[in-house]
Formats: C-alpha cells, structure tokens, sequence
C-alpha cells in the first residue's frame, strides 16, 4: 500500500512539475512573439515615417517648423534656444537660419546631434532648465505602450489561457489513469 501511494505520489509531482514548466515555456514564448512582433512593428513605422520624409521633404519642414512654433511661448526666455537637429535637417536649417530665428525673440542656436535619428528635434533652453524631445525617435518609444497595447488586442492570449486548461485536463487525466492503473494492478495481485 505504501509503494502504491508513493508511486502516485511521485507520478502526481512529476506530471505538476510538467504542466508548470510547460505552462511557463509557454508564455516566455508567447511573449518573446510578441517582443519581436512589436520590435518589427516599430521597424517598420521607422522605415514608414524615414520613406514619407523622403518624398516629401518640404511638407516635413513645414511639419517642424509649425512643431517648433507651438513649444514658442514655452521655450522663448532670455536665456536663449537651442535647437538640435540631424544632420540632414541641420543642414537645410543652416542654409535658412531665418526661419527659425524668426519664429523666437530670443537669440536661437543650431546644433546637429552627434548621434543622427530619422527627423524630429530637441529643443531646450541653454543651460538646460527646459527640455523637449521631439525626434521621431522618441516619439516612437514614447508612443510604443499604445503600439503595445493594440498589439495585445490583436493577439489575445485568450488561446494560451486555452492551451493552458487543455494541457490542465491532460494532467488530470493522467492522474485518473495512474490511480485506475494501481488499482487493477492492486486487484490482479490478490
């Protein structure tokens, strides 16, 4: 009787031990899937945003210029601006400094960063106080919750949730089976 009850015994934990490293296997897949999936997606909305400015370079200064005018009457302070660009927009603002000085009262510097991004700015006043970053960049990281979020709706974890309950019942019909198994053997041994 002791041997039977620790066959199932050492059965039930093994089959335990099975359902939760299988369970677990599961989600760290489930959600290196979604990682990746949002790692793509973000790829592509780099490439997206990278092709758009391209073809439409002038509707993108536009885009700037009037994103840099609405930060105005935070940023404008006699301490100065600076305005930090990549290296293609730096070079385009530069040729046309006027348009931006334009846009502030106070005296406006232009930077390029020394590490390029897509498009977008950071803009602060010198010394640092204020500070905004508007690189596509970060607004993409920044926004990359919602893309999360979306993601989640789409690839509902409704169906592992279900995997989960299959495999559940497969365990305890294993132990069912264990127990009626020791229990014939038990009746074919008297």
């Amino acid at each position: 009787m002791k041997l039977k009850d620790h066959l199932i015994e050492s059965y039930e934990q093994f089959l335990n031990q099975s359902l939760s490293s299988t369970l677990l296997k599961g989600k760290e897949k489930f959600l290196d899937l979604k990682n990746r999936l949002i790692k793509e997606l973000k790829n592509t909305l780099f490439n997206l945003i990278r092709d758009k400015i391209k073809k439409n370079y002038s509707g993108y200064i536009t885009h700037l210029l009037k994103s840099i005018n609405s930060l105005k009457n935070t940023i404008d302070k006699p301490q100065g601006i600076e305005l930090i660009l990549n290296f293609k927009d730096y070079n385009y603002f530069i040729k046309k400094f006027d348009k931006v000085a334009g846009l502030f009262k106070n005296p406006v510097e232009i930077n390029k960063d020394q590490h390029d991004f897509i498009g977008g700015f950071r803009i602060s006043l010198i010394g640092g106080i204020i500070s905004y970053n508007y690189t596509i960049d970060n607004l993409i990281d920044k926004y990359s919750s919602f893309i999360q979020i979306e993601i989640s709706k789409i690839v509902d974890d409704s169906e592992i949730k279900e995997s989960e309950k299959e495999f559940e019942n497969f365990i305890q019909n294993q132990k069912e089976k264990i127990t009626e198994y020791l229990g014939l053997y038990e009746q074919i041994q008297f």
